[in-house]
């Protein structure tokens, strides 16, 4: 179970080796296209996740094939089983039919038409999402009678949901209608299904699992530690850490958007990495079996600490995927463990077709995965301009569907912010956790995490300033194209 640590965002070319350990991250670059099931492998599970993502978004116009979920998840699980036991990895017709044949059923299930309450409503409601809030309410999703329901809740009613945390239950009281209006299919890609305009919500509540406490104490506990941070980069600290942006300021989520560095606050790969890389002095202690179900706890843990995040599921399963082939003892490249994931994920949760964010983190790992190395071999020593600009193609054509603009400036910003949000990443979570515990420690701490925490704010803000928009961006775009093609003929001549 010999993996390499990537202690450093994937796709740097630039980075020192790393002690080999046994924790399972893997690396984006060339050396891991050399494994043993080879490009073949690579190229047909990829075209078979497309194949995939495809055929679940046009599923949703065909409603009629809802009722064969069960037996489509069932077919597939065996094929998926066929090619493990019996490494057949190449692609036939047949395997492409059958993936598009469980596409088609996810999708059409996704979408069903699911009964919904339309009148009074009361119960004890589970809070799915942590409190944000809208204007002068509190908005929250509450799931009641295994169906969610977004509210927005003003006065008492919305002061008590904004002291409550996901996972926990509150007894509500309102009325219960089917979503409706220019945010309805948002909300049904959430697995929000209707609106609830509340009347009254318990003072009393309970605190859910254990592990949901105990992922809500370690939330709080982040906070308490940093608490002589400025509120506004307490904010930006909590988004680089755990992905909790409910606290930035309208200014500061614009100025990140702008200048190409609003995934440092979407908890993905990089976390996840970061995470095992400081735990692996402990994960290399322990046997293989057991460092394999520890990994898992692990995953599972952050996963629910971050409020299963479409970008961290998708990091978690690949690092799931890279422990469970360390552990039987075999090996798979970045790009064969990502058209795997995306395959498993909407195997599961046919949904996140339609979301952006889980589309813009298997965007930008597919850029890493395929393009980095090439890049970084055109380009020379720069591995993190290569990287950056890998990650960029790869969530191009998302980002500029959905957002109208992919900021040139990014290639300056990310090599100025990376490595520092990756210290904070890294080190911000155990050292906020300890001045929680030790309190005498939290003005050091917190001084401690304000500098490397204001230098991102700052890169964000300068380039968010100097950022160029319209015609003048799209030219610089087309002139980062030409030096790289320059490049590439200069290399190949």
């Amino acid at each position: 179970m010999d993996l390499r640590v990537d202690a450093t965002p994937p796709g740097n070319m630039n980075r020192p080796p790393v002690d080999e350990v046994d924790v399972t991250s893997q690396s984006y670059d060339a050396a891991t296209d050399e494994v043993s099931h080879g490009v073949s492998a690579s190229v047909g599970l990829t075209f078979l996740a497309v194949v995939m993502w495809v055929s679940v978004i046009g599923g949703e116009h065909i409603p009629r094939l809802a009722s064969l979920r069960g037996a489509s998840c069932v077919v597939l699980v065996m094929l998926s089983v066929y090619w493990w036991r019996y490494r057949r990895w190449h692609v036939s017709l047949m395997t492409v039919l059958i993936v598009g044949a469980v596409g088609l059923v996810g999708g059409a299930a996704a979408w069903q038409e699911v009964s919904v309450i339309d009148g009074p409503c009361f119960g004890n409601a589970i809070v799915r999402t942590d409190p944000t809030w809208v204007g002068n309410g509190v908005g929250v999703v509450l799931q009641l009678h295994d169906k969610r329901y977004r509210v927005i809740a003003h006065g008492a009613q919305g002061a008590h949901l904004a002291n409550r945390l996901a996972g926990e239950h509150v007894i509500v009281e309102g009325t219960c209608a089917k979503t409706t209006g220019p945010y309805s299919r948002y909300d049904r890609v959430t697995h929000v299904v209707g609106r609830m305009t509340v009347q009254s919500v318990s003072e009393e509540f309970s605190e859910g699992s254990i592990a949901v406490r105990a992922a809500n104490r370690m939330r709080m506990a982040l906070h308490d530690g940093v608490a002589s941070m400025p509120y506004n980069l307490q904010a930006l600290f909590a988004g680089l850490v755990i992905g909790d942006d409910r606290d930035q300021s309208r200014e500061m989520v614009n100025q990140f958007r702008a200048s190409g560095l609003s995934h440092l606050c979407a908890v993905s790969g990089q976390n996840v990495a970061y995470l095992l890389a400081a735990l692996s002095p402990l994960l290399h202690r322990l046997r293989r079996n057991s460092r394999f179900i520890a990994v898992l706890i692990i995953l599972a843990w952050f996963v629910l600490l971050t409020r299963a995040e479409p970008s961290v599921l998708r990091a978690a399963v690949m690092a799931g995927l890279v422990a469970m082939n360390a552990a039987s003892g075999t090996s798979m490249n970045a790009r064969t463990i990502l058209a795997s994931t995306v395959i498993v994920l909407l195997l599961i949760d046919p949904m996140l077709a339609w979301s952006v964010g889980f589309a813009l983190s298997v965007g930008a790992t597919a850029g890493l995965a395929w393009l980095s190395a090439r890049l970084g071999h055109i380009i020379g020593r720069h591995g993190m301009l290569a990287a950056t600009l890998a990650a960029q193609v790869g969530t191009m054509p998302v980002s500029f569907f959905v957002f109208g603009y992919v900021p040139v400036v990014s290639l300056i910003a990310n090599p100025l912010a990376l490595w520092v949000a990756g210290m904070v990443m890294m080190v911000g979570l155990p050292l906020a956790l300890l001045a929680s515990v030790l309190t005498p420690l939290v003005p050091l701490v917190s001084w401690a995490m304000t500098i490397p925490v204001a230098w991102v704010a700052g890169v964000a803000r300068i380039c968010s300033d100097l950022s160029p928009h319209g015609r003048l961006n799209g030219g610089l775009w087309l002139c980062v194209a030409g030096a790289i093609w320059h490049r590439w003929r200069q290399t190949e001549a």
